[in-house]
């Protein structure tokens, strides 16, 4: 139960430091994942460097061989 408590509240983190939410959402959102302690600020920093380099494009060329198998598959 507490690693899906930390999980969830470093997913909120991590949506609240990309801008999905507005300033006072974020700031509450930070206020009471820092309550939770030293592992979810763990997996936040790790959720959010993952969904940088995602957005950079990182990990495309990692995910083009996968679909590109399953386009051969259904002909």
């Amino acid at each position: 139960m507490k690693l899906l408590v930390h999980s969830l509240g470093a997913w909120l983190a991590v949506e609240a430091a990309s801008g999905r939410f507005s300033r006072p959402v974020a700031v509450g959102l930070a206020m009471l994942v820092s309550r939770l302690g030293g592992p979810t600020a763990a997996l936040t920093l790790a959720g959010f460097a993952i969904k940088q380099l995602h957005d950079a494009g990182a990990f495309d060329d990692i995910r083009v061989p996968q679909r590109a198998q399953r386009r051969l598959r259904g002909r």
